[in-house]
């Protein structure tokens, strides 16, 4: 994951997502599911990510509707309520079921049951997953700073107080992410050319990172660079510095060839 990725998820995505690039918009979890009154102590939570075409969202939307909400108007459900229902419909069901289901659900269009239902649905799902995505706004981090260390919020721990190295830059402004994705980032520093900058890099740490959780360097497409790398980085940079003069003398030979 890059920084951009790391510090601004939703515009990622969004960008990704308007160039064709990387996954299809991602919406929830809107709430934990496989709760109940007699549930044994919660060991882990598990994430999977379904990809869903707009007739298996609708099917699903369908189904979650007639299992929770049967009584109330699509009309009248808030969008929370009707990915909740998708999402419901999506942990109880698996991949053959869904296709089954999906048989269902287009048979009844096919027959025309239930008409004005079916068209409220579809409104339902174009407020809960409209046609052309747009990142959900996302409240900006209220970073409070202390002797050696900032609070700031987090979307799956509330609002946490973690250490604060002198070289980062702070956290103003920034989106606020989960606790994993924490990340103290330090002064990027760039080389430049005809007002071109290039191979921007600068120290980062994401403290509470499971893979890495040291501090590290990202450099341009080479994130979480450890000393090492980096210095083999620098030299490999050094010997293209050799090879772009060589080049400039190449092109001198040839030039003084042709006149």
């Amino acid at each position: 994951m890059s920084a951009v990725e790391r510090r601004f998820p939703a515009a990622a995505r969004f960008l990704a997502a308007e160039r064709g690039e990387g996954p299809a918009p991602l919406y929830g979890p809107t709430e934990r599911q496989n709760v109940h009154d007699d549930q044994p102590k919660p060991h882990v939570v598990v994430r999977v990510d379904f990809l869903m075409s707009r007739f298996e969202l609708f099917a699903l939307l369908a189904d979650g509707y007639a299992t929770t909400n049967i009584e109330r108007s699509p009309d009248d459900m808030t969008v929370e309520q009707i990915r909740s229902d998708v999402e419901a419909a999506c942990a109880g069901i698996s991949s053959l079921e869904l296709d089954a289901l999906v048989e269902t659900v287009a048979g009844q269009i096919e027959r025309g049951d239930h008409p004005e239902q079916m068209q409220a649905l579809r409104r339902a799902m174009d407020r809960a997953y409209p046609l052309r995505w747009e990142p959900e706004e996302r409240p900006v981090q209220r970073p409070e700073y202390g002797d050696g260390t900032v609070t700031l919020d987090t979307l799956d721990a509330g609002r946490i107080t973690v250490d604060e190295p002198v070289w980062c830059t702070g956290h103003d402004g920034e989106q606020i992410v989960d606790r994993v994705d924490v990340t103290h980032v330090g002064v990027t520093v760039t080389g430049e050319y005809a007002g071109v900058e290039f191979l921007p890099a600068r120290i980062a740490w994401a403290p509470f990172a499971v893979r890495q959780s040291e501090i590290l360097v990202d450099v341009d497409e080479f994130p979480g660079m450890t000393p090492d790398e980096l210095r083999e980085l620098g030299a490999e940079v050094g010997l293209h510095a050799g090879r772009l003069y060589s080049k400039a003398n190449e092109l001198d030979r040839l030039r003084r060839a042709e006149s």
